[in-house]
């Protein structure tokens, strides 16, 4: 018999799935399965267990919860073959209209919670990565090891005067006690030019200025310097900057100057760092970090 349906159809023919305790049993074994996976998992990944244990249980969790999801609504929607007709029929005497399908198979709500529960225990457990990715890197990405009074040091540990650098010579230097911090490594050049803006004027020392080494663009070292025309390359990508003027580029890729370390001298005639970068070494970091 035809009946209307609440939403216009006129179903045809309509076939509810019978009780079945076997495939009961299945989803609620296989969703009891996938949270009980998904724990392992998570458990597994924070202990530092092997990548076979915890990947295999990532794996065996996702395959039991789309068992459990796949026999779960198979069982609880029924067949229905429907029309939709020209000119809705009126509802005949006595006729009753289908109500919606989640509402065929009461019996199946406590499956649904169950089913429900496994799919929150397993999305809990994917939050166990966040653990392993270690503790916030915080401001460290925008700091680096100079600080007020640390000499400038060559490869070898030895500091570094004024006079130590040739006329258009160029050397990179490291913080003393910190050789090697790629983020902290710098230029050193005696300029054969009179600096101009935006040097920072109080942080030059006889004509040398200190720029950081790392590249503003991709993060590759700045090693080469010409003196006839007052330009420090980046050989990775030919980002040029001129350090008379703050390093601004003036070909290449790079968008930003290389940034000028705070430079003085100690008591000895050494020279020292005045505080770390005021700007960002390196390329620019993501929003929000």
């Amino acid at each position: 018999m035809t009946a209307p349906s609440n939403d216009g159809l006129e179903v045809i023919e309509r076939t509810d799935p019978p009780p079945s305790q076997i495939n009961d049993s299945i989803v609620a074994l296989t969703a009891v399965g996938a949270a009980i996976s998904g724990i392992v998992f998570a458990v597994t990944l924070l202990l530092g267990g092997p990548v076979l244990l915890y990947g295999s249980a990532m794996a065996a969790a996702l395959l039991l919860l789309a068992v459990a999801v796949r026999r779960y609504f198979t069982a609880k929607y029924p067949d229905i073959t429907a029309v939709e007709p020209r000119v809705p029929p009126a509802a005949g005497a006595g006729e009753e209209p289908i109500t919606d399908v989640e509402s065929v198979n009461p019996r199946r709500s406590f499956l649904g919670w169950l089913l429900a529960g496994a799919a929150g225990v397993l999305g809990l457990s994917l939050a166990a990565p966040v653990a392993s990715l270690g503790p916030s890197p915080g401001d460290t990405l925008r700091r680096t090891r100079w600080a007020p009074g640390t000499r400038l040091v060559t490869g070898d540990g030895t500091p570094v005067r004024p006079s130590d650098v040739a006329a258009g010579g160029i050397a990179t230097i490291w913080p003393e006690g910190d050789i090697g911090h790629e983020r902290s490594s710098v230029v050193l050049i005696r300029l054969n030019v009179e600096p101009q803006t935006p040097t920072n004027q109080a942080w030059v020392v006889d004509d040398v200025v200190a720029y950081s080494k790392v590249c503003t663009h991709a993060g590759c070292p700045v090693a080469l310097y010409r003196e006839r025309d007052n330009a420090l390359f980046c050989p990775c990508h030919q980002s040029t900057f001129d350090p008379s003027r703050g390093s601004v580029p003036t070909f290449g890729p790079a968008a930003r100057g290389l940034p000028q370390l705070p430079m003085g001298t100690d008591d000895d005639g050494y020279l020292v760092a005045l505080g770390d970068f005021e700007a960002h070494v390196g390329p620019a970091l993501p929003r929000g970090m």
